[in-house]
């Protein structure tokens, strides 16, 4: 294993831990106004457009509904609306649902 899959790994399960985890408020209570954390899936598949330099700080938004993947946000160009589909689709066998909007 080379040392670049273990830093994409760690990145992996670094990001999947800190979506996951949740944040306490200051009395110890969970805080009520956190979104929707999401499933272990749809994190592992938020981290793959995440590690896209073309479209890691696009406002995408991933959800697994009946199992399909729905993508819905924003991105600059219809280039990256693409490119968000295709890594999807590379990235898993269910079909995608594009509903992202090009600014």
């Amino acid at each position: 294993m080379s040392l670049t899959t273990i830093r994409a790994g760690g990145r992996h399960l670094m990001l999947w831990l800190l979506l996951v985890t949740g944040c306490a408020g200051f009395d110890g209570e969970p805080a009520t106004d956190i979104p929707r954390q999401g499933t272990p899936e749809e994190v592992r598949l938020k981290a793959v457009l995440l590690e896209s330099e073309d479209i890691a700080g696009s406002a995408i938004d991933i959800t697994i509904d009946q199992g399909r993947i729905v993508l819905e946000g924003f991105v600059e160009t219809a280039a990256q609306r693409q490119q968000a589909e295709g890594l999807m689709r590379d990235s898993s066998d269910m079909d995608v649902t594009n509903r992202i909007t090009v600014k």
